[in-house]
């Protein structure tokens, strides 16, 4: 059912509307094209009909199959009724049959046999009764593969099977359908509703989207009107499906679903397109603004937390939209915008974005840099850089920041502005970071007995790294071949990391601290979760972000922010750095306020192996004259 397209799929649902609606005089006509429509709709490879007769006895009188799949009607004729005694008594309570894979049941050596010598493998029999008793079956048969239903087209198979046991007993008894016309037009109602609408939520569904974005595009051109389309995704849904398993998941979704009421109130539908994305259609004179008013109801509809189990959830929503024609003038265009303009709210931290040129230029160049970081070689195509930080107290270096730098084969040297958040989201930003650990703690181990010191080093994770105990297995690993004690090393996180909740970072950060491997918490202050981070963890160390002390002087009202910062952290027993200083009235004003360490152009730019050797054998040369 998946692989037809929409288009596909609404024409199969109009032929089996038609068909169940066939006079008596054309049944096997209605049938056949029942079976038909239902085997390419669903995906099984035959469709069929069984008739009980005289004599108990069954005959198969219907049959379709999909290319390349022997038929069986000539081979299946006078069957007794005792082949199906293991099912009889579910039968005649109109109980189906649904057998995902024939091997997971146990079956008599006959019935077996039978089943095998037609090659199947898995099964649905659905009984058609008349008069309270059974007068056959229709079955679907799935050969060679094995793949279960979706309860979606269960309940499609089901319902139209019910209508070939009322057109077979209306042939057989040569009569009206016992049916009345309404209920049979319910019936048609229900299927092309079950093909339309989301069977978890009961939202209308990504081909009811498509079909939605064409009659608006349609609308448009006839009225000269906008048509605006949205994206709208979940934020971190993924965690709390790993946190409170796909049931409590499904639940959550269905809540959404009932508070975003409020909007289909107005005659707004909200499609659900996936997992934990949805979308929204406006047509109208001035669809764009009507939009931006549609998300932001829904958005406010997520303000009040969701109960999860025995604790409050707080869901947001990352939103894009893009505008006809002004944009694209085809649903597949549209869609794609919108899409891009999601992403691009997600990045922004939930902003509603719109859609434009730019958007799908920066996408093109994230395609390329993802592309070209995908053919990339740890050990030739990227460097480090080392900053050090420094002892407020006494301008001594006590630790080290490992900076990774790529040197792309045609543009040459790119800082990790141009290719980090790229990195950040492939696989492969597990092999760059397993390099990074390896050779910074290679490095410093070097350093550290070269020059007497005990320095520590601070290397920044990926999310993908912190993602799974791998990261555990290659801290130990980079530890024991380098020989550097784990108290030089510290891990530094971001907030992004750190708020997964129910996902496995926060479990890998706590075994890293059993093991006494620092944390650090890097850009501390511009996030609104840092103080929830800090407690979620054994932050040992918080960075405290360059944007406070940028331009800071005597009397800045953010020096208050920073004594308060320095406050908490004293309090709480944690370390402090703070990023971003540049010059000595910074330095002084921050050593003043109490802060640990210190970071930035004031001391030194992030520098080659070499230099920052040399900055060490300054520092040795210091503390020996005035030692």
């Amino acid at each position: 059912m998946i692989s037809q397209s929409f288009e596909q799929q609404a024409h199969v649902v109009e032929i089996l509307a038609d068909a169940i609606s066939a006079h008596v005089c054309d049944a096997d006509l209605a049938i056949e094209k029942i079976l038909s429509g239902m085997g390419i709709l669903s995906g099984v490879d035959r469709a069929y009909v069984f008739q009980r007769k005289v004599g108990d006895l069954l005959d198969n009188t219907h049959e379709w199959c999909s290319d390349g799949v022997a038929p069986m009607i000539d081979v299946l004729q006078n069957m007794p009724m005792d082949i199906i005694a293991p099912w009889r008594e579910g039968f005649e309570r109109g109980e189906p049959l649904h057998v995902p894979s024939i091997d997971a049941i146990d079956l008599a050596p006959e019935l077996r046999e039978l089943l095998e010598m037609q090659g199947i493998v898995g099964i649905l029999l659905v009984p058609v009764q008349w008069d309270g008793s059974v007068m056959g079956f229709v079955g679907f048969d799935q050969v060679d593969q094995a793949r279960p239903f979706s309860s979606e087209v269960l309940r499609i198979l089901i319902a139209v099977a019910g209508a070939v046991g009322t057109i077979l007993a209306r042939a057989a008894a040569n009569r009206e359908i016992i049916r009345t016309k309404t209920e049979l037009e319910e019936a048609v109602t229900q299927l092309r509703h079950l093909v339309m609408h989301d069977d978890l939520t009961g939202a209308p569904n990504r081909r009811a989207f498509h079909l939605a974005i064409k009659a608006a595009l349609d609308s448009g051109a006839r009225y000269q009107t906008e048509t605006s389309v949205a994206m709208i995704d979940l934020a971190r849904f993924k965690s709390v499906n790993e946190k409170y398993g796909h049931t409590e998941g499904d639940r959550l979704l269905r809540q959404i679903v009932e508070r975003w009421a409020v909007v289909r109130t107005h005659g707004v539908d909200i499609y659900r397109i996936g997992g934990d994305e949805f979308a929204v259609v406006l047509n109208g004179s001035d669809a764009e603004q009507a939009m931006h008013t549609v998300i932001k109801t829904m958005r406010a509809a997520l303000i009040e937390p969701f109960i999860l189990g025995d604790q409050n959830t707080r869901i947001d929503m990352s939103a894009g939209l893009t505008v006809a024609p002004r944009d694209g003038t085809t649903a597949d265009v549209l869609a794609a915008n919108a899409d891009l303009a999601v992403l691009t709210s997600k990045i922004e931290k939930g902003k509603t974005c719109t859609y434009s040129s730019e958007l799908r230029k920066l996408a093109l160049q994230r395609h390329e840099i993802a592309q070209d970081l995908l053919a990339a070689r740890p050990d030739r195509d990227f460097v480090l850089a080392y900053q050090p930080i420094v002892d407020l107290r006494t301008g001594a270096i006590v630790k080290v920041e490992v900076l990774l730098r790529w040197q792309h084969p045609t543009r040459g040297l790119l800082m990790p502005a141009d290719f980090i958040d790229v990195l950040c989201g492939l696989d492969q930003s597990r092999s760059v970071g397993r390099w990074v650990l390896d050779t910074a703690c290679q490095q410093i181990a070097h350093w550290n007995k070269r020059f007497g010191m005990d320095l520590v080093v601070s290397i920044n994770a990926f999310p993908l790294q912190v993602a799974t105990f791998d990261f555990i297995l290659d801290v130990q690993s980079a530890l024991y071949r380098s020989g550097l004690p784990v108290g030089c090393l510290e891990i530094e996180v971001t907030e992004n990391i750190t708020l997964q909740e129910g996902s496995l970072n926060l479990k890998v950060l706590k075994q890293l601290s059993e093991m006494f491997v620092a944390i650090s918490l890097d850009d501390f202050g511009t996030g609104f979760a840092s103080l929830n981070s800090v407690t979620q963890i054994e932050v040992q160390t918080l960075k405290i972000d360059r944007s406070f002390v940028f331009g800071l002087r005597p009397g800045d009202p953010r020096i208050e922010v920073l004594k308060a910062m320095q406050r908490m952290t004293k309090g709480l027993g944690i370390r402090t750095v703070v990023e971003g200083i540049e010059h000595k009235a910074v330095a002084d004003i921050v050593r003043k306020i109490g802060f640990d360490c210190g970071q930035g152009y004031y001391w030194s730019r992030p520098v080659d192996p070499r230099s920052f050797a040399g900055l060490l054998e300054a520092e040795c040369a210091s503390a020996v004259q005035f030692g």
